[in-house]
Formats: C-alpha cells, sequence, structure tokens
C-alpha cells in the first residue's frame, strides 16, 4: 500500500445550499440599533421572499450595553429559551470605538460570557456578532479623549476591527453591516443610511443591515432577494449588490468559527480487504466513500475492493452544520480469492458469550489471534503453534462489537466478533 497524499478539508459553510427552503431560529441582542425599523421583521421578510422561514426573537433596550445583558434576566432565559442557531450580539453603538484599555474591562468579558452562556444553553448555537458602522460625521461627544473617533473613517474602523477581534476571541460569526454601509457611502453616496441624528439607521440603513444578516444566516446569494420594502428597486438593487460583493463574495472573511469535528482514520490492508477504524475527534455522523462507487456509514467498516487500482478513501464527520474530510490515497496490489480464505476458516459461535472457538482446515506452524475493540484498542492476544483449531476466552470482555485479526504464515483473516 502506497500513500499518495492525505487532506483535510474544513469546510465553513452551513449544509444548507443554495437552493431549497432553510429554516433557521435566531435571537437578537442588542439596544435601538437592532430596534429601530423593526429589523427583525425585514429579515424575516427577506427570507419569506427567497422561500425561507426565520423564527425569531429579540431583546433590544435602548442604550443597553453588553456587559448590561450579560447579567440582564429576560436576556438570559431568551437564550436559554431554544436551541437557536445563531444568537446575534450588538454591543453599543459607541463603546466599540474607545480605547483597548477600555474595552479589556468594560466589552470584552462581557462578550465572552454572553458567548459561554449562548453555547452552553446549546453547542451548536453560533454567536454572531453586530457588526455596526462608525457616525456620519464622526463621534464629537468622544473626540477629545479618543482623536480616532472624530471622523466616521476612524470611528468605523475602530469598530470594524473591535467586532472582528471579538469575533475571533470567541470563534464565532460577524454580520459585517458597517463594512457594507462604508462600500455604500462610497460607491453609492446617494443612499441616505443614516436617520436625522447621524447615528440611527434609516429604512435604507436598516435594510442594508437586513440583507446582511440573511446572507449571513442562510448563507445564499443576496441577488436573488426580490422584496425591496418600501426602497426603489435602484436602492434596493444597489444595496444588494453591496452585499453581495462585501459579504457573499467574502464570507470566509467573516467567520472565525472553528470546526469541532475533525476527521482522522487508519486502516490495515489485507490483500483486497481494507479494515478501516475511525479516530475522529468529536463528530455526530460519517460517510465513507470508498473510491470505487461504495460507501458506508458504518463506524469502523471493512471493504473488500473488485479489482487492482488506487483508491481515493475519504472519510466525512459533521457536527453542527459543518464537516471535515480526510483523504488517503490507497493501491490494492493484488487480489485475495475471498471465497477460498473463508473456507479455510470457521469462526463459532458468533455471537459469543465466553469462549470463541476458531477451525482451520489447514495445520500452521504459527497462529497470532489478535482482538481489537472500535477504537482500536488491543484487547487480547493469543499465540498459537503448529495446529489448526484455537480458542479464546473472551468471557472478560464488555458486550460489544470488536475486530478479530487471525494471522498465520499465510494468511491473516479479518472479521467482525459480536460479544454478547
Amino acid at each position: 500500500m502506497k500513500y499518495a497524499f492525505v487532506t483535510s478539508l474544513l469546510i465553513f459553510l452551513s449544509v444548507f445550499t443554495a437552493q431549497g427552503q432553510a429554516t433557521k431560529k435566531v435571537l437578537f441582542i442588542g439596544n435601538s440599533y437592532t430596534g429601530v425599523n423593526n429589523l427583525t421583521l425585514l429579515v424575516q421578510n427577506i427570507a419569506i421572499d427567497m422561500g425561507d422561514v426565520l423564527v425569531y426573537d429579540s431583546n433590544t433596550p435602548g442604550g443597553y450595553r453588553l456587559m448590561n445583558h450579560a447579567t440582564h434576566t429576560t436576556t438570559l432565559n431568551k437564550i436559554n429559551a431554544q436551541a437557536w442557531d445563531y444568537v446575534v450580539l450588538q454591543a453599543q453603538s459607541q463603546e466599540t470605538s474607545w480605547s483597548n484599555a477600555q474595552m479589556q474591562t468594560e466589552l470584552y468579558p462581557y462578550a465572552a460570557t454572553l458567548s459561554n452562556a449562548i453555547r452552553a444553553n446549546n453547542e451548536c448555537t453560533q454567536p454572531m456578532f453586530y457588526m455596526t458602522w462608525g457616525r456620519e460625521n464622526g463621534d464629537s461627544s468622544n473626540c477629545g479623549n479618543a482623536p480616532w473617533v472624530c471622523t466616521y473613517e476612524g470611528m468605523d474602523d475602530a469598530i470594524k476591527n473591535t467586532y472582528n477581534f471579538m469575533a475571533a476571541a470567541n470563534e464565532a460569526e460577524v454580520a459585517p453591516v458597517g463594512a457594507v454601509w462604508r462600500y455604500i457611502r462610497k460607491h453609492y453616496p446617494t443612499i441616505d443610511l443614516y436617520a436625522g441624528d447621524g447615528s440611527h439607521p434609516s429604512l435604507e440603513g436598516s435594510y442594508a443591515a437586513a440583507c446582511v444578516f440573511y446572507t449571513m444566516i442562510y448563507k445564499k446569494d443576496p441577488l436573488g432577494i426580490n422584496w425591496n420594502s418600501s426602497l426603489s428597486t435602484l436602492d434596493a438593487d444597489r444595496i444588494k449588490m453591496a452585499t453581495k460583493n462585501i459579504v457573499f463574495d467574502q464570507m470566509p472573511t467573516w467567520d472565525f468559527t472553528v470546526n469541532p469535528a475533525k476527521a482522522d482514520y487508519s486502516e490495515v490492508v489485507n490483500g483486497n480487504q481494507i479494515t478501516f477504524t475511525n479516530t475522529s475527534d468529536d463528530f455526530d455522523s460519517l460517510l465513507w466513500d470508498f473510491g470505487d462507487g461504495n460507501t458506508s456509514t458504518d463506524l469502523h467498516p471493512i471493504h473488500s475492493y473488485g479489482a487492482v487500482g488506487d483508491y481515493n478513501v475519504s472519510l466525512t464527520v459533521y457536527k453542527c452544520g459543518k464537516w471535515d474530510t480526510m483523504t488517503k490515497t490507497i493501491s490494492i496490489a493484488h487480489l485475495e480469492n475471498k471465497d477460498a480464505l473463508l473456507e479455510q476458516i470457521e469462526i463459532y459461535p458468533n455471537p459469543v458469550m465466553d469462549k470463541l472457538i476458531i477451525s482451520l482446515n489447514s495445520t500452521y506452524h504459527h497462529i497470532l489471534l489478535e482482538l481489537y475493540d472500535l477504537n482500536g484498542k488491543l484487547m487480547l492476544t493469543t499465540n498459537h503453534t503448529q495446529g489448526k483449531d484455537l480458542k479464546a476466552d473472551m468471557s472478560h470482555l464488555s458486550s460489544g462489537i470488536y475486530l478479530m485479526k487471525l494471522s498465520t504464515e499465510k494468511h491473516i483473516f479479518i472479521s467482525k466478533i459480536l460479544k454478547k
């Protein structure tokens, strides 16, 4: 056997494809930036237009910071209300542009507290940080203490960096609304994203946010959206194009999650028969592809090939809507006569309670019996010389499936044994 390559493919997109209906459950936690213009309803209307379903709830008291939400009974009860797909976290509009020293004590710990609470309720729920935007003309109220917020660009840069940092630190996703706003301000300056206070979003601004959230939640191209709210077709189409350019076309940029599943396996080759042992970490389901048109969902399969050649054998493991694949190229150099081998060995009883009996129709000078559990751990080994029959005492082993490997000077036999 030779190994031509080993690859590990980390896929960060949802298991939902760009086609077909998807149902998502999302909790929005924030303040008036989320509450104004009924952003959650805008996202739901877009989902309906795209043939999808959004189940949502929210808690958006005016002016709330993450530190307020981290101890707020309503927020925590809503987090624990069900197994959400996403919980959106939006900080107060200014606190993400403050000095790093201030954020180290007043912001980052509470982002972590909320992220941990979200995953404590359901390990597959993803926090999604709502990246907001710089104020239309900068933040004059904090300009003296933080000169970088004196302009829109400086404040917006600081906010973007903070949200990306919080997402990376908490292995979360970002809804980059502020980045889309910046693109719109540059390329479509006639679209007024701000309300009269130069801080909160206008309907156009909230519609842009809704397009971003839909794209991040469902991982679908926003150019397919037909619902424009009350915006002109021109403005709505420009907002969708901005969302595609910044969000959909750069999806990995905004995804700081870590794949919980890690595919790995080992194999034992016996002629054209391969015994695979799955050694993957933290997965819910799996799929083997043996490279010859056959697949399996067995935990530790045994597979026989019908022809000499090279085969790409892939194991894909799934968890929390993500998956990881390991592929090895295995060469089959020759074929065994499977029927002839089976005629030479009799194993009984199977299932077995205590004594396993192996009877061979030929005499061998050396016989080695090995029993492995499904984790690949050697549980029993027995050596025999000059004979054709042997017994193995399995009375001390726990109930379950074991892999038996019987080696002689001429052949290797591999079989599954069920211990009652």
